[in-house]
């Protein structure tokens, strides 16, 4: 006779929703590693076997999950995967339990020796099912909260006796108080590892942090004084030499200035020679002005202008003898005369 397949009693429980909340003193919850995978029950599926109909049929389930059967007598049979049970007869429940190492952070506030201030702890666990047999008779389906359980009142306890401003001390004390502590979960067949980090709580990090700025503030104050203060001797320095530069360039003639000027920007070049064209002649025609009027009012004596009137004659002379003849190249240099010697013809 055929032997039906077994039913599933349960399934894996449904997962619960992710529940982002501080904890406190009061509630205390593990946060799971991944959210949306909540792993904390091991077990899969459990199968209740028919009583009365027994058979040689095989259960393997998946390969890398150990199968637990419990026997009429209730005791507990345990196959690591690979191993697989070649019957199932005697037995009124099958258990798949998942192998797998499994990781979550556990986030919770630890006393200090002052009762307005806490550590701020951070356990990275993880775990795995050793003893899949001593896991089903356990009857635990929560990993995390029997974890949490055992490693909270060990938390606390090392914590409670240092102030909060030594945290490395503490950290060390609680790291070493797990250590020290029993196998959490040994016996229900659970290999537990626990890594503990702790640090002042978000009060005292913020003090902290107003201290060291204010100290780092003072340390820089000095010497961002010197520094402030020689800075503004060599730009003093740098700006009486600039006027002084800048005064002799001007006290020398207007000339001298435009040089200036071309030097620091050579583009205004063409607007610079356009205004010295433009006051050269103003010059000239404010001159001749001038000299219309001394004329005209005849108000010069014939003596005063016999000089004027020889500075003209040179200068005319100057204009046409450049427009008659043109420049000519240089005559070479001349070379001093040898002595003449007289020939025997001339009989001297």
């Amino acid at each position: 006779m055929e032997h039906p397949d077994p039913q599933p009693a349960h399934a894996e429980r449904p997962e619960d929703a992710a529940q982002d909340e501080r904890l406190d003193w009061f509630l205390q919850r593990p946060e799971p590693s991944m959210p949306g995978h909540d792993d904390a029950d091991p077990v899969r599926t459990v199968w209740q076997l028919p009583r009365f109909r027994l058979g040689n049929r095989r259960f393997t389930g998946r390969v890398d999950h150990a199968l637990v059967l419990v026997t009429r007598k209730g005791s507990y049979r345990a196959f690591l995967p690979p191993e697989r049970p070649t019957s199932v007869r005697g037995c009124v429940a099958l258990y798949e339990v998942n192998t797998d190492t499994h990781t979550f952070r556990l986030n919770v506030p630890l006393p200090s020796r002052d009762d307005a201030s806490e550590f701020e702890a951070t356990a990275d666990i993880t775990w795995r099912v050793i003893r899949p047999d001593l896991f089903v008779a356990s009857q635990e389906r929560d990993v995390p909260g029997l974890v949490s359980r055992r490693l909270l009142p060990v938390f606390r306890a090392a914590s409670r006796s240092h102030p909060i401003e030594d945290s490395p001390a503490a950290e060390e004390a609680v790291r070493s108080a797990v250590e020290a502590a029993s196998p959490v979960g040994a016996t229900a067949g659970l290999e537990v590892t626990c890594f503990v980090r702790l640090r002042r709580d978000a009060t005292e990090r913020s003090h902290q942090a107003r201290l060291r700025t204010a100290r780092h503030d003072w340390e820089a104050a000095e010497p961002e004084h010197r520094a402030a203060t020689l800075r503004a001797r060599f730009e003093t320095a740098r700006l009486a030499e600039k006027i002084e530069f800048y005064d002799a360039q001007l006290a020398r003639s207007r000339t001298a200035a435009l040089a200036l000027h071309l030097a620091a920007h050579p583009e205004d070049t063409q607007v610079v020679m356009e205004h010295l064209r433009t006051e050269e002649a103003e010059l000239v025609k404010n001159q001749l002005h001038l000299i219309d009027q001394a004329l005209d009012g005849k108000r010069l004596e014939d003596y005063q202008l016999a000089e004027p009137h020889q500075l003209i004659a040179e200068r005319m002379a100057a204009i046409l003898h450049a427009k008659e003849t043109p420049p000519a190249a240089e005559p070479p240099p001349s070379y001093g005369e040898l002595p003449r010697k007289d020939s025997p013809e001339s009989g001297t």
